[in-house]
């Protein structure tokens, strides 16, 4: 419960900062004045891109369980991906949204080794595309950024390299049983050497039945290429949904001229160098990369009013429909 409190309070703090930074940058007063002149149906499309962009969660996350439960529906799915919207959003490194997720499927019945194992091969998935995605446009948009922006572009590579880490960390994490155990084992013990734990024997016991269970489920994934290829395919889906959004703020205003793989590329790059700060959003960091890649494509007098368009279509409303659902948990 306190774990909860402190993140309601450090979302709601990280809501107030992004409302300060617009009031500070005139956000709002750009975002009035260009209201007569906005095309709505734009925004009506990044909007329904968001909700496209969860449903292509859900269904990710419904074709990996499909592997354990046949009969799991695209409903619960949708929930759980809510929540984990909910959570992802108002927790630093979006570190809250994982465990809730597996609380989520837990009460759904599947097994805590079924449900982690889930969620693991979900993410293995999502940064394994997410890594080759932006290789790929690294290596495509290369040019085009590094002669505009040189020194920002090489930080881009640093976030990259990262994510990259994380798929090995994560793919030797699922291969190697032998490995796992004794990692999390050791962890175990300077947990209870910390006194955060008091029954390690029950917590060991606990351990080596889930793991168990995790890397049978990671054999049955072995074996299983087809839902594996939807679930890759609704990912890039998702990813391209979400690198879009900013397209489509920038055409409501009636601008013209950029590409949108211009644009899907720059809002890869702002997630792959806000993906690190430690802040519920990356709050702040987030709305800085947006200003400095975009800056680019938007005029002076409407990037402010594109940042709190952005943000309000593809974080606040985490918040606000990610609550709901959790609310209904």
């Amino acid at each position: 419960m306190k774990n909860y409190k402190l993140n309601v309070i450090l979302g709601i703090a990280s809501g107030v900062i992004f409302v300060l930074l617009i009031i500070f940058t005139n956000g709002w007063m750009d975002l009035i004045h260009q209201m007569k002149n906005l095309k709505i149906q734009w925004i009506i499309i990044a909007v329904i891109a968001m909700i496209l962009y969860w449903a292509f969660e859900a269904k990710t996350l419904q074709t990996i369980i499909f592997l354990i439960k046949k009969d799991y529906k695209f409903r619960q799915a949708f929930k759980v991906t809510m929540v984990g919207q909910y959570f992802n959003s108002i927790t630093p490194f979006a570190s809250g949204g994982q465990p809730m997720q597996l609380y989520a499927l837990i009460k759904q019945n599947l097994g805590a080794g079924s449900s982690g194992s889930v969620l693991m091969i979900k993410f293995i998935i999502y940064q394994s595309v997410l890594t080759i995605y932006s290789l790929i446009l690294i290596l495509w948009k290369a040019t085009f950024f590094k002669t505009r922006m040189s020194n920002l572009f090489y930080l881009i590579g640093v976030g990259f390299a990262v994510n990259a880490s994380v798929i090995i960390f994560l793919i030797i994490f699922s291969k190697y049983r032998k490995l796992t155990h004794k990692l999390i084992i050791t962890f175990s013990k300077i947990l209870n050497k910390l006194r955060l734990v008091k029954d390690i024997t029950k917590l060991e016991m606990h351990i080596n039945d889930n793991l168990e269970k995790f890397h049978d489920n990671m054999e049955i994934v072995k074996h299983s290429g087809v839902l594996m290829f939807k679930a890759v395919i609704y990912t890039t889906c998702q990813l391209t949904i979400i690198f879009s959004i900013p397209y489509f703020i920038y055409l409501s205003f009636g601008m013209s001229g950029a590409s949108i793989e211009s644009m899907i590329a720059g809002t890869a790059f702002v997630m792959m160098l806000t993906a690190f700060i430690p802040l519920p959003g990356a709050v702040g960091g987030a709305e800085g990369a947006f200003y400095m890649f975009f800056s680019l494509f938007f005029a002076a007098n409407n990037i402010m009013a594109a940042i709190l368009l952005w943000r309000l279509i593809t974080f606040y409303s985490c918040i606000i429909f990610g609550f709901y659902a959790f609310m209904k948990e």
